[in-house]
């Protein structure tokens, strides 16, 4: 595919997304249940729960980016360099 239909493709899913996120949060049925929430509690739920994981998700990296980068050599005395020749 070109980019332009990538880009047309994700314009037009980025648009259905906001619509059905716009209805579920503001204009569903009050009354209908998905389990032990309503519509609109998971249109707040969901997406709440996915940035607070993927902020865990990113301060684990950089946890495990620091537990295995090894340690930095020590920096040779008087700052001379080892140039031998």
């Amino acid at each position: 595919m070109r980019d332009v239909t990538w880009g047309i493709l994700l314009i037009a899913l980025s648009v259905t997304a906001m619509i059905a996120y716009f209805w579920a949060l503001f204009l569903s049925p009050s009354d209908v249940k998905l389990g032990k929430f309503t519509i609109s509690e998971w249109a707040i739920i969901i997406p709440v729960l996915i940035f607070v994981y993927l902020f865990l998700f990113v301060v684990a990296w950089i946890g495990w980016a620091m537990a295995t980068t090894p340690p930095e050599l020590p920096a040779l005395e008087g700052g001379k360099s080892d140039k031998r020749g």
